[in-house]
């Protein structure tokens, strides 16, 4: 319950809605009433998503955070207060820290997005906090899980920047992370960053097998006892690489599943077409964002040769149809909860899906030419291959 608040909390402080919220909705609440770490948790996240409907522009949107970052402290010191084991008191620092959080990304808060430079008293407040928490040995998965977000917030600069010998230097890292005890996530998702350094242009053009060959070489260390994860996780992780070897550029793609209407996805009768791949979900805002620029590329090629296919994950099938119909999705459309009733496995791990949108462009002979293909690059790429017919 508290971990999914948590992350609540850090996600809804990214929203900006154009909505607007009633006089009611905006009292602060005390938290004098609650008398459970879960009463404190309940009211905070009831508060938060009442009073993100009143965000509509930049200044109600530091108001938000300022507001829910400050009560957000509160509970976590309410909670601590209260704490009666180590699983309740980890529960209060992860409440201050998301509170510091917020007030450090409200601090930093611009007209253009977020001055990462820019300093912020709440910024310190929390570096002094995490360092005391590592120093008396407590709460170390939350720490582990800040001290990697620092290190990730330095990996765009890094991509923008990457060489052969950066990128060596970068396995080694997320090798140690990945060994990290205690592990603050699941060990493939320090590994997908390297897959995802490792289809940057820079790497490509240098060596077009560059992806598949990282992926065999993460394999490889998972396997081996330099890896200090447990034999269960290994299985997994590596179930999951082997899932992105199969879209890898070059790479034969398969698809299968059911269609909204319960029947059998014939892939094979793409061939000799190319294919846009869009693996989604309902749910996901930057999925929907992509829409637009797919109904264009459809209209505009599909008389030339282009079909889509959008396969849902980790979705409900009502929240599908009703997708496809508001949307007016005019191409294939595949359910992973038909797929999995109908005893196929689901394409999201076979095909080792991490995050949504993932989008691929298959070729006539059905095999991966691009990974990532999203707007601006999905419009470019299909005007050469096929603004000539």
């Amino acid at each position: 319950m508290s971990r999914f608040i948590f992350l609540f909390l850090i996600i809804v402080s990214l929203v900006i809605s154009s909505a607007s919220c009633q006089e009611e909705h905006k009292k602060i609440p005390t938290l004098d009433n609650s008398s459970t770490v879960e009463q404190v948790e309940t009211q905070i996240n009831e508060f938060a998503q009442k009073l993100r409907e009143d965000v509509k522009d930049l200044e109600s949107y530091k108001k938000f955070l300022q507001t829910i970052g400050e009560l957000t402290i509160t509970g976590g010191e309410k909670i601590l207060k209260m704490a009666k084991n180590e699983e309740e008191q980890e529960k209060g620092y992860m409440f201050k820290i998301a509170g510091l959080e917020m007030l450090t990304q409200n601090d930093r808060q611009t007209e253009n997005g977020i001055n990462y430079a820019q300093k912020s008293e709440h910024h310190e407040k929390l570096k002094t906090l995490i360092g005391e928490l590592e120093k008396e040995g407590k709460c170390l998965s939350l720490v582990n899980r800040l001290r990697f977000q620092e290190f990730a917030q330095g990996l765009n600069k890094l991509y923008q920047e990457l060489t052969p010998e950066k990128f060596e230097q970068l396995k080694k890292d997320i090798r140690l992370w990945v060994n990290k005890k205690p592990a603050p996530f699941e060990p493939i998702e320090p590994l997908m960053i390297v897959v995802q350094f490792s289809e940057s242009e820079e790497l490509s053009k240098k060596d077009p097998q560059v992806v598949m060959k990282t992926i065999q070489e993460l394999i490889a260390f998972v396997n081996s006892a330099e890896c200090t994860i447990s034999e269960e996780q290994k299985k997994e992780t590596v179930e999951r690489l082997e899932g992105c070897s199969r879209r890898c550029v070059g790479a034969e793609l398969k698809l299968y599943g059911k269609t909204l209407d319960d029947q059998d996805f014939n892939w094979e009768a793409l061939r000799g077409k190319y294919v846009l791949v869009k693996f989604t979900a309902s749910w996901c805002g930057p999925c929907k964002s992509e829409i637009p620029g797919m109904l264009k590329a459809y209209k505009q090629y599909h008389d030339k040769g282009l079909e889509i296919v959008s396969v849902y994950v980790w979705d409900k099938l009502d929240d599908v149809k009703h997708a496809v119909n508001e949307e007016k999705l005019p191409w294939f459309i595949v359910s992973e909860e038909l797929t999995e009733k109908a005893n196929q496995p689901p394409q999201g791990k076979a095909y080792g899906i991490q995050g949504v949108p993932t989008m691929l462009l298959i070729d006539k002979d059905g095999k991966v030419i691009d990974t990532e293909i999203r707007e601006q690059k999905l419009q470019s790429r299909l005007a050469e291959l096929l603004d000539k017919k």
